[in-house]
């Protein structure tokens, strides 16, 4: 029999059941990420959806991690037919009024982050944010924050078992999955443009 249980553990603890130690490993990082994904707020996403249509382009920016998830999510943005841009490749145009940039950072205190973000907010862009942490700085001088709070399996808090900040960006990377579902749905996306889109040279 399969052992189930909940039973919290310790940051780099993980219950083994009888089935192994990659299936207790597999059950603690499944039951965390929907602790985390379940407590995100809906208002929250919806006004980063809403921010993402309303905008002339749309840049982001991350770092570590972060910025493999979020640079995942400007691909999809890209084969919904948006205009995207991640910041610093190098051809990237000035961004500006009427722009938008998505930054993604866990701690919201990276400091090359923080001083991009601050960069675009002076130039008359907007600023979203998606991080583990409201009183951040980079959450504190955007124009709306989304809070993917780390959670344990029995959605104790800031207790994740896994290593520290990887929960986060498992999140961020499903959470940008999610709005992508959520846009391709409510404008029905044509999938044959999507894919045409897609790059040829890889």
């Amino acid at each position: 029999m399969v052992d189930q249980s909940s039973e919290p553990a310790r940051p780099g603890e993980v219950p083994v059941g009888v089935d192994g130690v990659f299936a207790s490993a597999r059950r603690v990082v499944l039951r965390e990420v929907e602790a985390l994904l379940s407590r995100t707020d809906e208002t929250e996403a919806r006004a980063l959806i809403d921010a993402v249509r309303a905008a002339e382009r749309v840049f982001v920016l991350g770092m570590g991690r972060s910025k493999m998830a979020i640079d995942a999510f400007a691909m999809r943005l890209m084969h919904l037919g948006l205009t995207v841009h991640i910041a610093a490749d190098a051809t990237t145009p000035a961004i500006g009024a009427g722009d938008l940039l998505i930054a993604c950072s866990g701690s919201g205190e990276t400091p090359t982050v923080v001083c991009l973000a601050r960069t675009a907010a002076r130039t008359g862009a907007r600023v979203a944010v998606v991080t583990g942490n409201r009183d951040s700085r980079l959450a504190r001088d955007a124009d709306l924050v989304v809070l993917l709070r780390e959670y344990s399996q029995d959605y104790r808090p800031l207790a994740s078992s896994q290593f520290v900040g990887t929960l986060f960006e498992q999140g961020a990377f499903l959470f940008f999955d999610c709005l992508v579902l959520v846009m391709e749905g409510s404008r029905p996306a044509d999938a044959d443009a999507m894919f045409a889109r897609h790059t040829n040279l890889e």
